[in-house]
């Protein structure tokens, strides 16, 4: 099959791919905040629309498919049928909306396809407006849950996490957060990060990764200790300037969700037990090549 461009647009993020036989290479990522101002409005906000329709047209290439996640999920019949259309009417490709279940499942695939563990593996798909959650033994998803918040709810609950910094108690936060949740009915000592790109995210604050020694995969190079996770995120909160990265890394919309994000994590981390973190860029395009270099997104 030729090459071919996927292109996700979530609720905070929408990224691009180009798909090669064996490749997948990263086009880039650009921060329309899709939900965050759906919210306010009650309907897709047309700056986004417009950042989106640029942003494809950038993309040179003839052989696109394109998905959204969850904020196009929840919209009226009356309001998906219309956003279709428009979206084929500006840009000419159709416009693919995933289930909770088919995210899951796309970026499952990613995920563990080289994680060779004994033991239950967890792998959470965080995003801007929605967290999914799979728990793994043997290969075999063993349990899932769809939970309907993200990054930009927690930082809505708590506006001064976009602040410069934090001020509300951290310990607090979480226990609110996991009031809020349905708790998995399984542990599991490891904890894989997908749907973002969370290498940046450690990479950017200089966390102390390690490498995997779990198991060996090119897309899943690194891991740290919960413990040492905590006390990090921690400082970050309380003691790192959000305005002096949001300017050093000329990317302010994605640093002023990222505490969001990290509350989200520990959440997690907490109600499973989580021993070690996986942090990848895996995303649910590696599940999205296989289905299509299949057929099932034929043109």
């Amino acid at each position: 099959m030729q090459d071919f461009v996927i292109i996700e647009v979530g609720s905070t993020n929408t990224k691009a791919y180009l798909c090669r036989t064996d490749e997948v290479k990263d086009l880039g990522f650009k921060t329309i905040e899709f939900k965050n101002h759906y919210k306010k409005e009650n309907k897709i906000n047309d700056d986004d629309k417009k950042m989106l329709f640029d942003f494809i047209k950038k993309i040179d290439n003839d052989n696109m498919f394109v998905f959204g996640t969850s904020i196009f999920r929840n919209l009226s019949d009356e309001d998906k049928n219309k956003w279709l259309k428009e979206f084929k009417d500006k840009t000419g490709y159709d416009f693919c909306i995933v289930t909770p279940e088919e995210e899951n499942e796309y970026t499952v695939y990613g995920a563990i396809s080289k994680a060779l563990y004994n033991e239950n593996v967890a792998v959470m798909i965080g995003g801007g407006g929605s967290t999914e959650l799979s728990i793994v033994n043997d290969g075999k998803i063993i349990e899932s849950v769809n939970y309907s918040f993200g990054a930009m709810d927690v930082s809505d609950n708590y506006p001064d996490l976009r602040e410069d910094y934090a001020k509300t108690n951290y310990d607090k936060m979480i226990k609110e957060t996991l009031a809020g949740i349905d708790m998995p009915k399984n542990k599991a000592d490891v904890l894989i990060l997908a749907g973002g790109d969370y290498i940046y995210f450690y990479e950017e604050l200089d966390y102390p990764v390690s490498k995997n020694n779990l198991w060996s995969d090119e897309l899943e190079p690194y891991m740290i200790d919960t413990v040492t996770m905590d006390k990090l995120d921690r400082d970050f909160f309380y003691n790192k300037s959000l305005d002096e990265i949001c300017k050093r890394t000329n990317n302010e919309g994605w640093w002023r969700g990222a505490r969001g994000m990290r509350i989200c994590v520990k959440a997690l981390v907490d109600a499973l037990g989580v021993k070690y973190i996986i942090p990848t860029r895996i995303t649910m395009v590696y599940g999205i090549k296989e289905a299509i270099k299949n057929g099932k997104f034929a043109k």
